[in-house]
């Protein structure tokens, strides 16, 4: 499993906003429906790292790749075994990739994220509670619940109480910088994380 990872910040969407039209009309959509510049920054980043790393996985040109969803809204990939998955925070964007080795999930948050007592009680299992002494502890436990439910594509909607991270096998969590990132998928505890810039990601597209 490869997990790659941009830094955001530092770019503004102005530099990259003539990239929209190598991303599919749905993504498109969901960029233009941002409110701030940050977050369409973001949504497009997630767009083509996507669409790059799985047209090169697939052996396929960027413009073949296309995407469906799941029962629960996944999405997936039509006609390939490769499984990806997106997550973003301020100032960074993941994307993990795994060939056939089944679903994966995963979720990258600020480690410095603030945390009140009110989330952890609405969150956390009986089980996790007790394992939580600090913020850092809580935002550990909230990458590895988040890449579950992502992996499942149930979503935090399911509720993330249900999802006990002292009980489920396959997760792991890696520190990356000022960042926590989680990952659910087999394999978990031995993902390769891979950092690239906007340069080496934009050069793949030719505008």
């Amino acid at each position: 499993m490869d997990i790659y990872v941009i830094e955001t910040k530092g770019t503004d969407y102005s530099q990259i906003e003539k990239y929209l039209s190598f991303v599919g009309s749905t993504r498109r959509a969901a960029v233009k429906k941002k409110l701030s510049d940050e977050a369409k920054l973001q949504s497009l980043t997630a767009g083509l790292l996507v669409r790059s790393e799985i047209a090169k996985r697939m052996g396929i040109d960027m413009k073949k790749v296309a995407f469906c969803r799941g029962a629960h809204g996944k999405p997936y990939v039509r006609g390939g075994g490769v499984q990806f998955s997106l997550s973003h925070t301020d100032g960074a964007v993941c994307a993990a990739f795994s060939d056939g080795d089944g679903d994966i999930g995963v979720d990258i948050e600020r480690r410095d994220r603030k945390v009140s007592e009110r989330l952890k009680q609405r969150t956390l299992s009986d089980n996790e509670m007790k394992a939580v002494h600090s913020a850092d502890d809580f935002i550990r436990i909230w990458v590895k619940k988040e890449a579950f439910l992502k992996r499942t594509g149930l979503g935090i909607a399911q509720g993330l109480r249900g999802a006990d991270t002292t009980l489920l096998p396959d997760i792991a969590v890696y520190v990356y910088g000022d960042y926590y990132i989680g990952i659910s998928g087999k394999c978990a505890d031995k993902a390769n994380i891979i950092h690239i810039t906007f340069d080496e990601l934009l050069s793949e597209f030719k505008v």
